[in-house]
């Protein structure tokens, strides 16, 4: 299995893209006018959200499933993720406060604890599952990132113990145990358990199996190195039944299990046809795909900054399909200034740095992982 997949890269494209085109459908209709249509084309955008989840959890099956585990190896996965996701976050998030600036946020004790949670990247709200923040407040985009790091705490503890695959297995048992235990029922839906607590409700939704459906995904490409062709052709015959299918029967929709197990078969379809699928799709995609964390993170900022200054006297000159169009263009556009300075030199300069550290050298494991 090549370590660059080109594949992966485009369904993180098309993921982004869905979600910006879930976020961007309000332009599409006049100020305050009916989103009927715009719902109707882009409402299933929030499922880029689920398949963005498989992907991540086939990425650390993909860069680890070669590497040494222990906890040296474990520290120096913790530093690359962190340091890939939170110099983004906090500049995206300073964004977000500096443009919804109010002095409240420091006297009402709801917006200080959405200051907090968005911070620390913890749930404060039991409440709007699976999101367990509050669904009004400062760059709830974030909620997703929570979840990302939950999930990057328990694939470390795994790789220190060496039980990549138990390891996670258990942990969703454990989830799974942990819900019925404090509710009653075992459920399989992204609404969760209504634990009374918005730690513990975050702590067991079931969504988290979406990033094991992503370590089945890179377990299956893993072993698929032998399959014949037929099989790869008969496995993607397969994809594109269950794909035609869960499209006529509406079942692709964001925050749920069943668009899971469908990106689940997408992914491995597009690796195990990594080759063809490169070949054939235009390489914006890849672009795309590059920029992904970037735009995912800044495109709402954006978006809702530029409407708000263009028509600050000009009442609903952007809701239209030329200010959709442009708003996507500019957003693609800061997104990839934004991948270049911030999560290609920032993030290295930063890494360099921990690691030329003291401490840092003694997990510094670069020339291992090289490719990854």
């Amino acid at each position: 299995m090549n370590n660059k997949l080109n594949s992966v890269q485009i369904l993180r494209g098309l993921a982004a893209l869905s979600v910006v085109l879930f976020h961007y459908r309000f332009w599409l209709s006049p100020l305050y006018g009916d989103l009927t249509i715009p719902n109707k084309y882009f409402s299933w955008g929030s499922a880029g959200v689920d398949l963005f989840f498989v992907i991540s959890g086939f990425i650390m099956f993909h860069i680890t499933s070669k590497k040494p585990s222990g906890l040296k190896y474990a520290l120096f996965f913790s530093v690359e993720r962190l340091t890939r996701i939170l110099p983004t976050y906090f500049i995206a998030l300073f964004i977000a406060f500096y443009y919804t600036w109010e002095v409240g946020y420091f006297v009402d004790p709801g917006k200080l604890q959405n200051i907090i949670s968005a911070l620390t990247f913890t749930p404060f709200v039991d409440a709007y599952p699976p999101l367990y923040i509050d669904a009004g407040g400062i760059f709830v985009i974030r909620w997703t990132l929570n979840y990302e790091l939950y999930f990057y705490l328990i694939f470390a503890l795994c790789i220190i113990f060496n039980k990549k695959i138990p390891g996670v297995i258990l942990w969703i048992i454990a989830t799974a145990i942990a819900g019925f235990y404090i509710t009653g029922k075992i459920t399989l839906s992204t609404t969760g358990y209504e634990t009374g607590s918005p730690v513990l409700s975050f702590l067991t939704n079931p969504i988290i199996f979406e990033f094991v459906l992503g370590i089945l995904a890179g377990y299956t490409v893993k072993h698929s190195e032998k399959w014949s062709c037929k099989t790869k052709l008969a496995f993607s015959f397969f994809t594109a039944l269950i794909f035609i299918y869960a499209i006529d029967n509406k079942l692709i929709e964001g925050y749920n299990l069943k668009t899971g197990v469908i990106s689940y078969f997408i992914l491995v379809t597009f690796v195990i046809n990594d080759r063809v699928i490169t070949r054939i799709t235009p390489s914006f995609f890849v672009m795309l795909g590059n920029i992904s964390f970037s735009w995912y993170l800044l495109h709402n900022q954006i978006g809702s900054y530029i409407s708000w200054q263009v028509e600050a006297n000009n009442p609903g000159v952007m809701h239209n399909a030329y200010g959709f169009t442009i708003l996507l263009i500019l957003s693609i556009c800061i997104a990839w200034l934004s991948h270049k300075y911030i999560e290609g030199m920032l993030t290295n300069k930063i890494r360099n740095k921990i690691f030329m550290s003291r401490p840092g050298k003694l997990v510094d494991m670069r020339k291992v992982n090289q490719g990854a």
